[in-house]
């Protein structure tokens, strides 16, 4: 991921004791675009009002507004192709004859990932196979880990139920959900900051209470010099980009409003990780730009742009231009040629890409419910070592296209098209000729 050793060093850390590498990010539009429709209809009054002085400004200031209203869709599309070349990769790839994901490390948790980008492409987990055996099959067999066994990984359980919530055919939520109340002591649930995180967002998820002194201990584990989370519960780490960002999804989905103090100061600390153009796990400030370690990747974009979206940031103009920037970095990591085609380049390969297709598909991690547009899957290539490359997508989709609702709603187009209908009506009666002398 372009990290530096010491980074690295804390990843490998965060594998072993599972923690949600790829877990990931885009964002989904909050609104429709009704931009173009206001446009026409104000440009057909201008027009019927017959001055040409008045015609020529409102033909320049409509062009402004088309402008402006395309910049702000693009900021707002999601990616569907860059989603389905992600999921075709895992399962053509990395999905095993028993349906589990990967081979080595945590095959739960990078299963339990898959299902929730399945979730977020509106696609049944029962679907997704490269043999006999689903995705599935194989979670529906798996047993949560047993909390009252010293150093069991609790953030795996948060993303087992988390999976099982939005994805009933992946099995019942109630063993899970009965581990989790298990693990929990003083308000903490794993023994680290990002597993607490996975629990929280696992039991929300799953419509489960969370918990007041769950959140004071979040809150109460906010680094003071900077406000922004380590992954360890000690500290000792320092405050890490993907820590906070899936601190401020899970205290969003337990309820913590956007406005709330800490809230508010972790995005200030967030704001200290962009750098070149995305984000980074952590920024040093103190060396040049092209360090290793202020270099973005994958995994700190899709966390990043995660909790921008579950904020509700996208309107703001300075999170607006991050979040741009920062999808079109994470689309310029998608390999595009070779075997791995359809993945993420980073520290390792599987842990960017598992919950990548959420990023790419406008979901952040608090979402409770499969979104209903659904994104087809792309079949497996005949040669599946070796992906057909698919063409590079912009980073500026057609501004036609609508965004996804955070709801998960599908677009509607109404507004534009009565839009696109009234500007051609008002451009058309700008050109004909005045029957009347025009007014002084």
């Amino acid at each position: 991921m372009g990290r530096s050793p010491a980074a690295t060093i804390r990843s490998t850390i965060r594998s072993q004791e599972t923690c949600l590498s790829g877990i990931t990010t885009l964002f989904e539009a909050e609104r429709e675009v009704p931009g173009i429709f206001t446009i026409g209809l104000q440009l057909l009054i201008t027009a019927l009002e017959d001055t040409m002085k008045r015609h020529a400004v409102a033909i320049y200031f409509a062009a402004f507004l088309v402008l402006a209203t395309s910049i702000t869709a693009a900021a707002q599309t999601p990616h569907p192709s860059n989603a389905q070349r992600a999921l075709q990769w895992l399962q053509c790839t990395q999905q095993q004859p028993n349906g589990q994901i990967g081979t080595g490390g945590n095959p739960i948790a990078r299963s339990a990932e898959v299902a929730i980008s399945l979730a977020a492409a509106d696609q049944d987990a029962a679907g997704f196979r490269h043999g006999d055996t689903s995705l599935a099959d194989f979670l529906k067999t798996v047993t949560p880990l047993d909390v009252s066994k010293t150093d069991t990984p609790v953030g795996t359980n948060g993303e087992l139920l988390m999976a099982r919530a939005l994805e009933p055919s992946t099995g019942l939520t109630a063993a899970p959900i009965a581990q989790l109340k298990l693990a929990k002591s003083n308000g903490e649930y794993g023994s680290d900051i990002f597993s607490d995180a996975l629990a929280i967002l696992g039991l929300s998820a799953a419509k489960q209470p969370v918990g007041d002194d769950a959140i004071t201990f979040l809150e109460d584990k906010q680094n003071p010099d900077n406000h922004g989370w380590s992954f360890d519960n000690t500290g000792e780490f320092g405050s890490d980009s993907n820590t906070t960002a899936l601190v401020i999804q899970a205290s969003l989905a337990a309820g913590v409003t956007p406005t709330d103090s800490h809230i508010v100061n972790a995005f200030k600390f967030m704001s200290s990780q962009f750098m070149n153009g995305g984000f980074v796990d952590q920024a040093d400030p103190s060396k040049p730009a092209t360090d290793p370690s202020n270099t973005p990747d994958a995994n700190s974009d899709e966390l990043a742009l995660q909790a921008i979206v579950a904020a509700g940031l996208q309107a703001d103009e300075s999170w607006r231009s991050r979040l741009i920037a920062a999808e079109a970095d994470l689309i310029g990591r998608q390999i595009n040629s070779g075997p791995d085609t359809g993945a993420l380049s980073g520290f390792s390969k599987l842990f960017a890409t598992t919950e990548a297709p959420v990023a790419f598909l406008g979901r952040s991690l608090t979402a409770s419910s499969k979104a209903s547009m659904q994104v087809p899957l792309l079949a497996c290539p005949a040669a599946a070592a070796s992906p057909t490359p698919q063409p590079t997508p912009t980073t500026t989709p057609a501004a036609t296209t609508a965004g996804l609702a955070q709801t998960g709603a599908e677009p509607d187009n109404r507004a534009l098209i009565a839009g696109v209908a009234l500007l051609i009506l008002g451009l058309g009666i700008l050109r004909r000729p005045s029957r009347r002398p025009g007014r002084r």
